[in-house]
């Protein structure tokens, strides 16, 4: 609720500033390489008690693409940015043998709303701060038959960059590195605690992003 707080805030903030100077419209397309890392916990129940607590740090990378628009004037703008396809981590594999269970997620709609604060003083450069959400679709292969229910998360991205002005046709050229922190996600096979096979949790924490971007931006 606080991050949705500040986001209002931010935006109404933005909004009133835009109101009293030249607006102008951006749209863009993206080239993105995205590294990120968690912390995973799992759970494994029976009769109604953990019987075994697995938990791991990894890290997996992914390159991708993005779309976005912005409208705005030459101090500050409202953006937002959408990935219009999955990234995916890379697959767990437990209980190795003849039937091992297989999870890995993909992270779907990845969605950020934005503010991006030009800096004069230093060119091109600009920083931006939002909010983003992201849908996580767990995928499994379970030897139980049961299944893990997909959910989403949040968090606040930071970033900074350098646009540059081309002289023909309102285009510029823009590289961004940006940083990301997600809120925890929690999943489990839908199964109680006391069946045999039991409830397996999933608990994903510390989630971090860093992104680097270039994009081509067309001016209006």
């Amino acid at each position: 609720m606080k991050k949705i707080i500040i986001a209002i805030t931010a935006f109404l903030f933005f909004s009133k500033s835009l109101v009293f100077a030249d607006i102008n419209a951006s749209v863009g397309v993206s080239g993105n390489m995205g590294v990120y890392a968690a912390t995973g916990t799992e759970k494994n129940y029976g009769a109604g008690a953990v019987v075994k607590t697995t938990k791991e740090y990894g890290a997996f990378s992914d390159t991708y693409g993005s779309i976005f628009a912005e409208i705005g004037n030459e101090v500050i703008s409202l953006g937002v940015d959408y990935v219009p396809m999955k990234i995916e981590t890379p697959q767990n594999i437990s209980n190795d043998g003849i039937n091992p269970n297989r999870v890995s997620a993909d992270f779907d709609k990845l969605t950020t709303i934005y503010a991006k604060l030009n800096v004069p003083q230093l060119g091109g450069t600009y920083l931006k701060v939002g909010y983003s959400k992201v849908d996580v679709i767990v995928n499994e292969s379970m030897n139980s038959g049961s299944t893990y229910k997909d959910t989403d998360t949040s968090g606040m991205t930071y970033g900074v960059g350098y646009d540059h002005r081309l002289e023909v046709g309102g285009i510029s050229i823009r590289a961004e590195i940006s940083y990301s922190d997600f809120d925890d996600v929690k999943a489990d096979n839908g199964r109680s605690s006391t069946a045999s096979p039991g409830l397996n949790e999933i608990v994903i924490s510390d989630m971090i992003g860093a992104r680097g971007t270039i994009s081509i931006v067309k001016n209006f």
